[in-house]
């Protein structure tokens, strides 16, 4: 699972921190003046561009770096279509392409995003987003650079859905497990099929040479179980991530619709 040192630890902190201090002062923003889904968009679209820009900065430092290869090359495994990738897509889209496929990838950029997301940064080898293991601390070096781009670029990952849901943008529901399989599904073959291009160089949205998979003696002798394995875990957790906020949307009506009567009697 990894080391749950120091530097893992005081990520969380300030990254969750982060996020809460954005929350916090975005949503008191659109409740004071009123702002409605034009504004979610436009927070959307600034979280959108944000990660975009630290992609940026994470192809720039490869390309420029020997921790992936020699300089002037990018390696395959580094390309942007690993299952935290969509982020960069689905994001983009509900921020500058409002419409049909807007509202039916909203599912997947809820649930799918923020339960994959929490694992990566929850479990320190999932991802390696600590970088260098002889750099124990957040000090500003270059070996820090994808550190720091991973934890900002995982925080956006999970701020946005946390926002989707607490400004009203999007309603969670259980009935939407569905839009969120299929657009997994979707994105999961055409990973795959990129995998096979490059002839197992790349892992996209299997998880097959990351750290910390407890699934992964499964790959060389069971591989078709594996993928079972995790797809079941991913719609699951789906269900879960949908099913959580809807019930507690469900009673939270059913006790104000209780509570109404009594009022009115009062009166």
């Amino acid at each position: 699972m990894g080391d749950f040192g120091s530097k893992h630890l005081t990520g969380l902190l300030w990254v969750f921190s982060t996020i809460t201090v954005l929350l916090v002062l975005l949503l008191t923003i659109r409740k004071k003046f009123s702002k409605g889904e034009t504004f979610d968009r436009n927070v959307i679209r600034g979280a959108a561009l944000f990660i975009w820009a630290w992609e940026a900065v994470k192809t720039v430092y490869i390309f420029n770096s020997t921790d992936y290869g020699s300089v002037g090359e990018y390696t395959s495994y580094m390309l942007p279509f690993h299952i935290c990738s969509m982020g960069l897509y689905a994001f983009w889209i509900l921020g500058f392409h409002p419409g049909k496929l807007a509202n039916f990838i909203k599912p997947f950029s809820f649930a799918v995003m923020l339960l994959v997301t929490m694992i990566i940064l929850i479990i320190p080898d999932s991802s390696g987003v600590l970088g260098d293991q002889d750099v124990i601390d957040w000090s500003f070096t270059l070996k820090n650079i994808l550190p720091f781009q991973s934890f900002f670029y995982h925080g956006t990952l999970v701020f946005v859905p946390l926002y989707m849901v607490l400004s009203g943008y999007y309603r969670p529901k259980i009935q939407d497990t569905w839009k969120a399989a299929v657009t997994l599904i979707v994105v999961s073959a055409f990973a795959f099929g990129l995998n096979k291009l490059l002839l197992g160089t790349t892992d996209f949205m299997t998880l097959e040479h990351g750290w910390g998979n407890p699934f992964a003696y499964l790959i060389a002798d069971q591989y078709g179980l594996y993928l079972v394995v995790l797809s079941g875990i991913t719609f699951a957790g789906t269900a879960i991530a949908l099913g959580i906020p809807h019930l507690i949307r469900v009673l939270s009506e059913r006790r104000k619709n209780r509570s109404k009567p009594s009022s009115q009697t009062a009166k």
